[in-house]
């Protein structure tokens, strides 16, 4: 098989001696949209370092449905419960662009994680930044407004898929962020008419980034600088086949 190269931060800053011994046991899978990667409440099967595309986690109430608390892209894994060692996964991970991701069978990994202490501190340095990302995204959605929010997720999701285009439709960004989608969707007109967007059906056309970074809320910048602790670091070419 043609060996493919990883786009996985998390792995990629893994050092060559701690890749192999997950490289064997890794298994590129697709992310189809709307697809539940990890359920509340639930034992996962596996754990799950993001290629590319876009994933929700989300927390819910029976009243107020879901909201989401993180977004997950190339800088990030699903699975934080197997590296801290809970029975269950406390949020559910849903997919909202479609893509593709490294799998790990859960008890592989957490073998893995016993058997090295270099891998099992990377990825808890993943934890300690997903654990800021929740907290920043809870006090952005209690504060801001949500022109402001559909912004940031706008450029959080862009700068996860490297693309301009973000496949995506106002009612999936109105999910994500927990409101009502006509107030997504007047957002959405406000940064059209400014030429900053263009909509089309299912997807959404970044013209002007900054002026897309002018409209967001200062969450934008705060949630990036979370993740630059791995964008600084090396990274390897490691590939799977």
């Amino acid at each position: 098989m043609t060996p493919v190269a990883v786009q996985n931060a998390i792995l990629a800053t893994l050092p060559e001696a701690e890749f192999a011994l997950l490289r064997p046991h890794l298994t590129l899978v697709p992310l189809k949209r709307n697809e539940i990667v990890h359920d509340a409440l639930r034992y996962p099967d596996a754990a799950y370092f993001i290629e590319s595309g876009v994933v929700s986690r989300v927390v819910r109430t029976a009243r107020d449905g879901p909201v989401e608390v993180a977004v997950v892209g190339k800088f990030g894994f699903l699975g934080v419960s197997l590296v801290l060692g809970a029975v269950q996964s406390m949020q559910r991970s849903v997919v909202r662009v479609p893509g593709r991701a490294l799998r790990i069978e859960a008890q592989i990994f957490r073998d893995i994680l016993r058997q090295s202490p270099v891998t099992r501190d990377h990825m808890l340095r993943y934890v300690q930044v997903l654990m800021a990302l929740n907290a920043q995204i809870a006090l952005c959605n209690a504060r801001h407004e949500i022109g402001e929010r559909v912004a940031r997720w706008l450029l959080l999701a862009q700068d996860r898929i490297e693309s301009d285009v973000v496949p995506v439709t106002h009612g999936l960004i109105a999910s994500a962020l927990g409101v009502r989608r006509p107030s997504v969707s007047m957002a959405l007109a406000d940064l059209d008419a400014k030429g900053i967007i263009a909509g089309s059906r299912g997807a959404i056309r970044i013209h002007d980034i900054d002026g897309l970074r002018q409209s967001a809320c200062e969450c934008d910048k705060i949630l990036k600088d979370r993740f630059r602790l791995f964008r600084d670091l090396p990274h390897h070419h490691h590939c799977v086949t």
